[in-house]
């Protein structure tokens, strides 16, 4: 009981004390005395230059805190983060034991800077994998208006929030995860977003729950606005290990195609809504390494898509005066579907429009269905009709090596059977397209080959090159 009692009155002497102590210096020396202090310790516990350009304002009663204004904390030489302003409020009897216990942290206008450099180091990871100081616990958070801006110096790739605003609570940090300081994480917290950008890709009016702890976060009732329609999605992130795996699931509805496609307004070639879903997984620290081990399955499905500047079914009725249109034009840019966008930046498919500049037409159903292994990309269930005609895909898409693997594109009969077909291998933006074949013979004219195709495709006699779920149009003038 006496030892329980003295430590009591130890730890009352420290707070007693180090209230004294602070109110004589800011008394005798005033607020801007305790400014190089500060600026020393967040230094120190940070591993950067952290400096404060603005005021510093001390509360004693009835809650100890302080204010900073205008913060920027750089790392050799290079900006890492500044702020408006920082408003803390502090535990004096964690501080007596070694620990900072916030009560509350209001962060207003934010910048951060995150870097990986070409050696996969973080701009914000200590040095010699050192802990980055004593642990840190923060009762609330609220960040307003804040940015962050993400640099993969591997991979060339950057990822943009802007209007980011963060609600918290109960965040831990530091103390037992030397070097990757998301492992020594721990918060709950909900995350709004005026825009993210990632790549060619925008999300709007994102919000979102986080929670985590020990290296593994998910983020849940996510939703956002993406290509013109609404989306949700759920995202688990596993940093626990040595290397770190994801699953991302997204659901987005009634987004616009032609936004998918990132056409410009005044040269739009479609417009029309479509469903799209993803279920993917991930592991790795770099771009490229994600990209590798990417599996998983994408889907877009649409309807009564319009085709300002095409007409497909009169495209796929001149096969039979000509061999110049090429029928992989047609399945690179509309059966490929959510990949679409991958393929039309590296290949010119500009004969498509060339030979059928103020035609105009409708894609009554598309389905475009991919399992995604290892990088690649495999045809499910690829298909599309119009009111008179419909088409099919099958082979792979290897976007690690950026190459066609085996696309074989086929204009169908109304049991599935090819009638013309089209096959494109090679790189993605010098593939080789071979010549269109007709029941699989090259040998003689395309006109020729149209009349013994009719011939020779009798009920049991063909092959089924697709057997989906895109059923044949009733107007279909093929055999």
């Amino acid at each position: 009981m006496a030892n329980r009692k003295r430590k009591i009155l130890w730890i009352s002497g420290g707070v007693v004390l180090a209230v004294i102590v602070l109110i004589i210096a800011v008394l005798l020396f005033g607020v801007k005395a305790l400014k190089p202090q500060i600026e020393a310790a967040a230094s120190k516990s940070l591993g950067m230059d952290v400096r404060i350009r603005g005021g510093v304002s001390v509360s004693l009663f009835p809650v100890f805190g302080a204010s900073l204004a205008d913060i920027t904390a750089t790392k050799g030489g290079a900006d890492v983060a500044s702020m408006a302003s920082l408003r803390i409020g502090l535990k004096f009897l964690p501080l007596v034991r070694g620990r900072a216990e916030i009560t509350r942290l209001e962060l207003v206008k934010p910048v951060i800077s995150i870097v990986r450099q070409k050696n996969g180091k973080l701009n914000i990871e200590t040095q010699g994998g050192q802990s980055s100081g004593n642990p840190l616990t923060v009762k609330k958070l609220s960040i307003s208006q804040g940015s962050l801006r993400f640099t993969d110096l591997q991979s060339g790739g950057k990822i943009e929030l802007e209007g980011v605003d963060i609600t918290a609570a109960d965040i831990f940090a530091g103390g037992t995860s030397p070097g990757d300081p998301i492992k020594a994480l721990a918060l709950t917290a909900e995350i709004q977003c005026r825009t993210i950008k990632a790549g060619t890709i925008t999300l709007a009016d994102a919000a979102m729950k986080v929670v985590g702890g020990k290296g593994i976060f998910d983020v849940s009732q996510a939703r956002m606005r993406v290509f013109g329609g609404m989306g949700s999605a759920t995202l688990h992130a596993d940093f626990s290990g040595a290397e770190p795996h994801f699953r991302i699931t997204c659901a987005l509805s009634r987004l616009k195609i032609e936004e998918l496609f990132q056409e410009p307004p005044n040269a739009r070639n479609m417009e029309g809504p479509a469903d799209f879903s993803a279920d993917l997984t991930a592991r790795g620290r770099s771009a490229v390494e994600l990209k590798r081990s990417l599996s998983g399955q994408v889907s877009l499905n649409g309807e009564n898509i319009k085709l300002n500047r095409i007409d497909l079914d009169g495209l796929i009725s001149s096969l039979e005066r000509s061999q110049n249109f090429n029928l992989v034009d047609v399945g690179g840019y509309f059966l490929a579907g959510p990949l679409g966008p991958a393929l039309t930046r590296g290949y010119d498919f500009a004969d498509l429009y060339k030979q059928s500049q103020g035609g105009k037409g409708i894609i009554a159903k598309l389905v475009s269905v991919w399992k995604v292994g290892n990088g690649v990309a495999e045809a499910v269930d690829v298909a599309m009709a119009t009111k008179k005609q419909r088409l099919a895909m099958k082979g792979g898409l290897d976007f690690m090596n950026s190459r066609f693997e085996n696309v074989v594109v086929a204009v169908l009969d109304q049991r599935g059977c090819s009638v013309y077909s089209q096959k494109i291998h090679g790189p993605f933006s010098r593939p080789a397209v071979d010549k269109i074949s007709t029941m699989g013979s090259l040998a003689r004219p395309l006109t020729n080959l149209l009349r013994s195709a009719k011939k020779l495709v009798a009920p049991g006699t063909c092959v089924v090159f697709y057997s989906g779920s895109v059923a044949a149009p009733q107007a279909s003038k093929l055999p």
